[in-house]
């Protein structure tokens, strides 16, 4: 019997998005959640020393793409990955966007809003000492704002960010007026990977009204809630 334990951030998208592919599979698994200080255990769990981290019958993999790709690789049916060319390249394509555009708009308006903040607090600090809360809050306001000012957003104004990610939603809403997945016609990691950014959004971000207002968004959303849960 397979056994299989994801070493996780339950706030992560990119451990959202793991757990979405294995739900998908079919997989049955575990996870390890290393809330609070215990974040810093998971820097000997991979090279990179983040998570997600999966164990799975002795093998060990780091990464979420990585992850994805083994799970195709040992359970080959229903394909994360799309086996025909154009679909493979639009798959990666928008998975790559999810991670590196959706992303960063993702982490912007939860952790430099405050009301936004404390909610992933919530989440991370799930199970731990009050303490800690007070230790990784101080982290979060120094982090954030930093990593953030180096990748561009944070140097803007709250109303042009906000405008360029609904900007960029309205064309995602546009695109899935047209179909019901990304890559053609059955989910693919392209789907597992927007949904998993935009959905840690909606968890704490009180912009998720105004996402859910766009209706194709919102019914894709709902698709891939159904096909891969998180």
């Amino acid at each position: 019997m397979t056994r299989a334990v994801l070493h996780q951030w339950e706030m992560s998208p990119f451990c959202n998005k793991v757990r979405r592919c294995l739900h998908y599979k079919g997989v049955a698994f575990e996870t390890v959640d290393y809330n609070g200080l215990l974040a810093r255990k998971a820097a000997s769990l991979s090279p990179a020393g983040q998570l997600p981290v999966l164990d799975c019958d002795g093998e060990r993999i780091a990464d979420s793409a990585a992850i994805a790709q083994f799970l195709d690789r040992r359970w080959p049916d229903k394909p994360l990955y799309p086996t025909q060319a154009v679909a493979l390249a639009e798959a990666r394509i928008w998975d790559d966007w999810a991670s590196k555009s959706l992303y960063f708009f993702q982490i912007y308006f939860r952790m430099l809003d405050p009301v936004s903040r404390e909610r992933a607090l919530d989440l991370i600090c799930k199970g731990r000492p009050g303490w800690e809360r007070v230790v990784l809050s101080a982290v979060f306001k120094r982090r954030y704002p930093r990593k953030l000012a180096a990748q561009g957003l944070a140097r803007q104004p709250l109303a042009e960010v906000e405008r360029q990610f609904f900007e960029m939603l309205g064309a995602l809403d546009t695109v899935l007026a047209q179909r019901r997945f990304l890559a053609r016609d059955a989910l693919s990691i392209a789907d597992i990977g927007v949904s998993a950014q935009v959905s840690e959004l909606l968890r704490t971000s009180d912009l998720a009204p105004k996402v859910l207002a766009l209706p194709h968004l919102k019914a894709f959303l709902s698709r891939c809630d159904e096909l891969a849960p998180a």
